[in-house]
């Protein structure tokens, strides 16, 4: 940030607030401004534009900008803009397209960076990403790790370092000529909601779009792999998230558990559904199991296959559940307390009439789980009773996907 000892001219931006020559919106919670003035663009052998600071210097997308933010003290931070270009049918143009910040110290942990873009001229920021998203946050965890905050996880993507981050916009839409002022701003940390990949309840919209039905506070591994690393964000899962109903009319899908070719066969690399069934261990084991049935050469005419490809919320890594996560979801669906992972559902309780439960109320209603019982038999479960079945392959049963994170 420049400053001078004698009354800022038009080339300066001075941060007391009674003498600055640019006004902008008094940030409470802002401990930092960085402003980039763009004196115009133009290409160079680097094919970027160019931005003038408002010191007078000029800076090409690219070099690194010092600054300074209340969290980091004395420290002084390098800001880096960069420019991509964006290509397009017989047209295409330059966009402000990530940005870098390094040289953060462990004194920012637990805190967000909010970064905004502004015209030439006007005090509201403009759109940078997404479509119309204004704010780009970046937050810094307790462990110094930086992610996605609050109303970034779509549309960004980022880069984590040792006191250091780059944010990516993946859909940019600010014109880097047209851009007149870059800002960057450090606050207290604003937690993600549910639906962003926050804390959550049970009950709450996930970031899957459906709805949260259960809850892990250890964790509990998951992912392709079913590792302690398979989260969407690495770790363990904590939450199982199951997609509304998906088949029309308030109903969900159903298809048969394999496709023709394949149901009097083994399914290779399934864990012995004895050894899972309600238990802690089937949790989060579904993904594996999906991804197995599926390699098998079950189309999407079987469960597994038709789970795949949905793709609600724009999420790619829904699956088919199995019998002890379907026997958490019934319990959720019927009312009934959680107790434990074992504990297992019953006709008790009343139906959840809540969202994101339709289409359990029916005592037909019973749901494929990714969980084989022999060559020709895999495992359901009964919403109208609670209790679980073993019926050939071949039979059409109802489908619900569902997720962790």
């Amino acid at each position: 940030m420049a400053k001078s000892g004698n009354r800022p001219n038009e080339n300066y931006y001075h941060d007391d607030p009674e003498n600055q020559v640019v006004k902008r919106k008094n940030y409470r919670s802002l401990t930092s401004v960085v402003m980039l003035m763009v004196a115009g663009l133009f290409l160079n052998n680097t094919f970027a534009a160019n931005i003038s600071l408002t010191s007078g210097g000029k800076v090409e997308f690219g070099q690194g900008v010092q600054v300074t933010a209340a969290c980091s003290g004395s420290s002084v931070l390098t800001l880096t803009p960069q420019a991509r270009f964006v290509n397009a049918s017989g047209a295409g143009a330059y966009y402000f397209g990530s940005v870098q910040i390094s040289g953060i110290p462990s004194s920012c942990n637990g805190f967000d960076f909010t970064i905004n873009a502004y015209g030439a001229s006007g005090n509201s920021p403009v759109a940078i990403f997404n479509t119309s998203s204004t704010s780009a946050v970046v937050y810094n965890n307790s462990g110094g790790a930086f992610q996605l905050g609050y109303g970034t996880t779509n549309g960004a993507s980022i880069t984590s370092g040792s006191g250091t981050f780059t944010l990516t916009f993946t859909d940019p839409v600010a014109l880097s000529g047209s851009v007149g002022l870059i800002t960057i701003q450090s606050s207290s940390h604003a937690a993600l909601p549910c639906v962003q990949g926050g804390d959550c309840t049970i009950g709450e919209v996930g970031p899957g779009g459906g709805r949260v039905f259960y809850f892990a506070a250890a964790g509990f591994n998951c992912g392709t792999g079913y590792t302690n690393t398979g989260s969407p964000v690495g770790g363990l899962c904590h939450y199982l998230e199951a997609a509304p109903t998906w088949g029309g009319g308030g109903k969900d899908a159903q298809a048969m558990w394999a496709s023709s070719a394949y149901q009097n066969t083994d399914v290779a690399s399934i864990t012995n559904e004895a050894s899972v069934n309600n238990s802690s261990s089937g949790i989060g084991l579904g993904y594996k199991n999906t991804l197995a049935i599926v390699a098998q050469g079950n189309d999407n005419t079987s469960a597994a296959g038709a789970v795949r490809a949905y793709t609600g919320g724009s999420k790619t890594d829904w699956y088919l559940p199995t019998s002890a996560e379907l026997n958490q979801m019934c319990k959720w669906a019927r009312n009934l307390p959680w107790v434990s992972d074992a504990t297992v559902c019953t006709s008790a309780g009343t139906l959840n009439t809540g969202p994101g439960a339709a289409g359990f109320d029916d005592s037909s209603y019973d749901y494929w789980s990714s969980s084989e019982i022999s060559a020709n038999s895999a495992r359901v479960q009964f919403f109208g009773d609670g209790g679980q079945g073993n019926p050939n392959k071949s039979l059409m049963k109802n489908v619900r996907p569902i997720r962790a994170f």
